[in-house]
């Protein structure tokens, strides 16, 4: 068990006569009591008398106002500030007390302040109007009393202790505040982001079917054109017939790229979601690199930072859409990117939190700040007209967060980009099941 830090009892003693200082280092720091000479006074006399118990301070001295600064601000740059003075209103040649004290709050707004008098120098009015109302200020006037002098060091120190504890506080408390203000927005936005998804997964279902019904049927009239070209093909010239068959061909990948839409579509809105198993992430990443390869410059360059890592509770299939679907993103951007040699950079490890964290970096040219916040939606996309649905990365973000788990992006332009997988880990135990 940790123990308390001892309270502060350091006090700073400013006064040009030396004698004063003797008289406070009595009063504040009395020697300890000497055990053995009350031992010997029990035996010769039978009887000791009881001591009270001394509260000792640790007490610095200061022989003018310059000397009080400087070590007031050391103090506080060592981490041991004052936090009791004793302050006299006269030190010639130097400044005055105060004037002393005005410049100390500015070092050390913290500090307690007792100015020592026995003149009339300043009224209380003339004094409140150079260093303002504060309860950070007491008079004392000389000649003191050591009970006094003891009583105001005892109760000012406890009074330090408490305003500190108290601010401490009231920092946690606002850091507190802080995070869980940031927690809920970030909980919003999600919430925001996942009924948006939820919306359109409806309406994308609807959508694919409708498509999915007639472009089955183009698909099928195609084929049967292609094959009758084939086994008739004595009617047509040469030249009509290599114009068929690249009609033919030109429409077959117009639809089959309509069909793959379709299946990010249906991915998209969860209808073909798999049951989930416990599942080897490093085996889906190999796969998924192994696939992504073919999308990647020669001289693109593959760095695998695989650390130990928990099976996670997902959809083989789908975990795999998700690491092609990121490395794809991550190919096509060091296409565009300004770095040489091009880098792709996979790693694996285990945060803080337990969840287990896929990183996919690439060095590529970046996303805009005004874009980064809308890389997920769907058919949103910064890449050239007709070359993607803008589906891709939606379809990971909802895969991902159907696991339970969240996908970070953080990048800059010309910087490159890291995507950031978050998955739970699977429980140890853990039978197929199909999520309702």
């Amino acid at each position: 068990m940790s123990t308390a830090a001892s309270p502060n009892r350091r006090i700073l003693v400013v006064d040009d006569n030396r004698t004063i200082h003797q008289d406070f280092r009595k009063i504040l720091c009395p020697p300890a009591a000497n055990d053995s000479l009350d031992e010997m006074e029990a035996t010769l006399f039978g009887h000791a008398e009881k001591h009270e118990l001394a509260l000792s301070f640790e007490m610095d001295s200061a022989y003018q106002g310059e000397e009080a600064l400087q070590m007031a601000r050391a103090a506080r740059q060592q981490g041991r500030p004052y936090a009791l003075a004793f302050i006299d209103i006269r030190m010639p040649p130097g400044i005055d007390g105060v004037e002393t004290t005005s410049r100390l709050w500015q070092e050390d707004p913290d500090i307690q302040v007792v100015i020592c008098s026995a003149y009339a120098d300043y009224s209380w009015e003339e004094m409140m109007l150079k260093l303002g109302l504060s309860q950070r200020l007491l008079i004392l006037r000389k000649p003191f009393d050591g009970i006094e002098v003891r009583q105001l060091a005892f109760a000012l120190t406890e009074k330090w202790e408490l305003l500190r504890s108290n601010r401490l506080h009231l920092e946690d408390l606002a850091r507190a505040v802080e995070e869980r203000t940031r927690q809920l927005t970030a909980a919003n936005a999600r919430l925001v982001q996942s009924q948006r998804l939820e919306a359109l997964g409806r309406l994308s279902a609807g959508l694919a079917h409708e498509i999915n019904n007639p472009l089955s049927f183009i698909l099928a009239n195609l084929s049967y054109l292609r094959t009758q070209l084939e086994t008739d093909a004595s009617r047509l010239s040469a030249s009509e017939m290599q114009e068929l068959r690249e009609v033919c061909a030109e429409s077959f990948e117009g639809a089959e790229r309509i069909r793959r839409i379709i299946q990010n579509i249906k991915l998209f809105s969860r209808l073909d979601e798999a049951p989930r198993t416990r599942v080897d992430v490093h085996e889906v990443l190999e796969h998924a690199l192994g696939e992504a390869r073919q999308l990647l410059a020669s001289d693109a360059q593959v760095v695998r930072d695989f650390h130990a890592v928990p099976p996670v509770f997902a959809s083989e299939n789908g975990l795999q859409q998700v690491f092609f679907g990121l490395l794809a993103n991550a190919a096509q951007a060091l296409k565009d990117g300004p770095a040489s040699p091009p880098t792709l950079r996979v790693e694996t490890h285990v945060q803080e939190d337990g969840r287990v964290a896929v990183e996919i970096e690439d060095n590529g040219k970046g996303i805009a700040p005004e874009h980064l916040g809308r890389v997920f939606e769907p058919f949103f996309t910064t890449k050239r007209m007709g070359t993607t649905s803008g589906l891709g990365l939606s379809v990971c973000y909802g895969i991902v967060l159907g696991l339970g788990g969240d996908i970070i992006v953080d990048s800059s332009l010309g910087q490159g980009a890291t995507f950031r997988v978050l998955l739970p880990p699977a429980p140890l135990e853990a039978s197929q099941t199909t999520p309702g």
